[in-house]
C-alpha cells in the first residue's frame, strides 16, 4: 500500500482520497482544438471517408475526409491580377532575353503610373486573353505555383522622344527591339543587340511613312531609321546613339 501511494505521489491515504476526488470521470473529454492548417496542391483530391464499399454490418467507419484548406494567397499572382486594362507601367524589355523572348525589368507589376507621363513605357490593353505580338504589342504572363493558375497582361509599347531603345545591326540594316528601353549612354549592351538607338521624335504616321517623314528641318542630313508601330499608327523616328 505505501510503495502505490509513493508510486501516485502522495504519502497517506487522506490525500489519495482527496486526489481521487479531484480526478475527472473517465467520460470527460479533452478541450478542443484545431490542427494546423494543411496546404495542399490543387490537383490532389482528398479521399472520402464514410463506407467502406463491404458489408460488413458495422455500416460508416465513422472517419470522414479532413476538410479542405485555403491555400496561402500568392502575393505575385495577387499584384498581376490587381493590374486592369487601361493601366499603363513603368515596365520595358531589358533586352537581355535576346531577340526571342522579352526579359521584363521588374518581377512583380509596379503599381500603375499615369497614363500621359514620360514614366509610362506599357499599356495594358486587354488581361487573360490571346494578345497580339506585332510591332509595339507583346504581353506578360505570370503562373502561380500556388494556384496553378495564370494571369496575362496584353501590352502595347509606349514611346517617348529622347529615350533609347536597343538594335541589331547587321550592315546596313538595323532590327529593333521594339519593347527595350535602355540609358542613353555608349555602353555595353546585351547579345546580340550591338547598338542603342535614340528616338528622335515620335508622330502620327502619314500614308507612306518612312524614314523621310524623320527630317526635322529643311536641308537635314542625319541618317534616320523609322519603324511603323501601333499598326500602323505611329511612325517611330531613331538614329544610332553618338552620345558619351
Amino acid at each position: 500500500m505505501l510503495s502505490i501511494l509513493a508510486w501516485l505521489g502522495v504519502s497517506n491515504a487522506a490525500e489519495l482520497k482527496d486526489l481521487l476526488a479531484g480526478s475527472p470521470s473517465s467520460s470527460s473529454s479533452p478541450a478542443p482544438h484545431s490542427p494546423p492548417p494543411t496546404v495542399h496542391p490543387p490537383d490532389i483530391h482528398g479521399t472520402s471517408g464514410g463506407s467502406t464499399g463491404e458489408d460488413t454490418g458495422g455500416g460508416s467507419s465513422g472517419e470522414s475526409a479532413p476538410a479542405a484548406s485555403t491555400p496561402a494567397p500568392d502575393p505575385t499572382e495577387e499584384a498581376f491580377k490587381a493590374i486592369s486594362a487601361g493601366d499603363c507601367l513603368a515596365v520595358y524589355d531589358t533586352g537581355r532575353g535576346g531577340t526571342t523572348s522579352i526579359d521584363w525589368s521588374t518581377d512583380v507589376p509596379p503599381d500603375p503610373v499615369s497614363c500621359a507621363s514620360e514614366q509610362a513605357l506599357v499599356k495594358v490593353t486587354a488581361t487573360d486573353t490571346a494578345c497580339p505580338t506585332n510591332y509595339g504589342k507583346s504581353y506578360w504572363s505570370y503562373q502561380s505555383a500556388t494556384t496553378g493558375n495564370t494571369t496575362r497582361l496584353c501590352l502595347s509599347r509606349i514611346y517617348h522622344a529622347t529615350y533609347c531603345m536597343l538594335g541589331q545591326q547587321s550592315g546596313d540594316s538595323i532590327s529593333l527591339g521594339m519593347m527595350t528601353a535602355v540609358a542613353c549612354r555608349r555602353e555595353p549592351v546585351p547579345a546580340p543587340y550591338n547598338q542603342i538607338m535614340h528616338i528622335t521624335g515620335v508622330y502620327r504616321a502619314p500614308a507612306g511613312a518612312n524614314a523621310n517623314n524623320c527630317l526635322r528641318a529643311a536641308g537635314d542630313q542625319t541618317r534616320y531609321w523609322a519603324w511603323l508601330a501601333d499598326d500602323g499608327a505611329t511612325l517611330l523616328c531613331t538614329t544610332i546613339y553618338q552620345g558619351g
